[in-house]
This record gives C-alpha cells, sequence and structure tokens, in this order.
C-alpha cells in the first residue's frame, strides 16, 4: 500500500515555480527544487518525475493563478479603457517594486525555452492566450462603451496589447526607470484612441 503524500502539492509547486523565475530553467538544479519544495528526492521523482516535468507543472500553476487573476480582471465593474489601463500601470508598479526585476515568469519561459521546447512553448503561448483573450473582452467591451474605437480589429488590438505588456515586462527588467515605463504604456494605450 503507497503512502499517502505529506505535503501540499500546489505549495511544492508555488516553491518550485519561485525557483525557476528567478535562476531559469537550465540554471535551476535539482537540489534547488528539493531543497524549495521541501521534499525528499525520492517524494520529488514519485510525485513530478523529472526536473522537465515540474517545470512544465509550474508553468501550468502560474497560468492557473496568475494568468487567471488577470482574466479576472475583465469581470470587474469599470469602464473597460480604465482597466486595461490599470493592468498596464500595475505592471509597471511591479517590474519598479523590489523583487520585480524578474519579470514575467512566462516571457522569461518564452525567452529561454520556448523555441527548443515545444511542451512549455504551448503552455506558455496559452498563457499569452488567456491575456489576449482578456485583453479581447475588455476591447470589445470598451468599444460598446464608446471609449475605444470601434473601426479597430479587437482581436489585433489584442494581440498588440499582450505583445506590449509582454515587451513592457521585458525592458523594466533591464532599466526599471518608472518613468521610462510609464512612458511605454502611456504611448501603448494610444492605440486604443
Amino acid at each position: 500500500m503507497a503512502r499517502p503524500r505529506e505535503f501540499d502539492t500546489t505549495e511544492a509547486l508555488n516553491q518550485a515555480t519561485q525557483v525557476f523565475w528567478s535562476k531559469g530553467y537550465e540554471a535551476t538544479s535539482l537540489s534547488d527544487l528539493v531543497d524549495a519544495m521541501k521534499l525528499s528526492k525520492s517524494s520529488f521523482y514519485d510525485t513530478f518525475g523529472s526536473k522537465h516535468e515540474v517545470f512544465l507543472a509550474a508553468i501550468e500553476h502560474y497560468k492557473k493563478t496568475v494568468a487567471c487573476q488577470i482574466a479576472s480582471v475583465a469581470t470587474l465593474e469599470a469602464p473597460a479603457r480604465k482597466l486595461i489601463a490599470g493592468l498596464f500601470e500595475r505592471a509597471v508598479s511591479r517590474i519598479t517594486e523590489k523583487d520585480g526585476r524578474r519579470g514575467c515568469f512566462l516571457n522569461n519561459c518564452a525567452v529561454e525555452v520556448a523555441l527548443h521546447d515545444p511542451q512549455a512553448a504551448k503552455l506558455i503561448g496559452g498563457g499569452f492566450g488567456i491575456v489576449e483573450d482578456t485583453f479581447r473582452a475588455l476591447i470589445e467591451r470598451g468599444q460598446k462603451e464608446g471609449d475605444i474605437d470601434k473601426n479597430k480589429d479587437a482581436r489585433a488590438l489584442a494581440r498588440y496589447l499582450t505583445s506590449s505588456l509582454n515587451g513592457l515586462m521585458v525592458v523594466g527588467k533591464a532599466n526599471p526607470d518608472p518613468k521610462a515605463l510609464a512612458d511605454i504604456a502611456r504611448i501603448t494605450l494610444t492605440a486604443l484612441d
């Protein structure tokens, strides 16, 4: 009879995500993971299988937590344009906070592994898709509210905003100057006019 797990899988994934987010996939060792996750090697292998499998699980976990938090913005009762601006303002605020220079976990994963890891690329693309769908819903709502140009293609504009938000986070890793990042966000939002 198998012994029951004596650890919280969600918390273990939270910790694994933090390690991958801080160090990247390649620089993260098995020791880094088992230490952060507070697991024995046997529990790690029994539960997750490999470093790559826990990495994929971490990406999926991030999608279900952080990306879905972004998606929840579309359910808020406020003008859509204001909500879109708020997502950019939060990105600027986050990247300029003490630990914010790690950037976006999905961005980091995309840059490091997506080209050579089709499984990770698919999961990362799914995360970006959640953000894009959120922007699209907000854009369509803003068009109905009259605050966003009705002649703009909502899907194309959502893709542009997703790309711009991700680019903002990448730029902020190298140059976390709040004024420069706010300028980028402000100019980006003129695409809604």
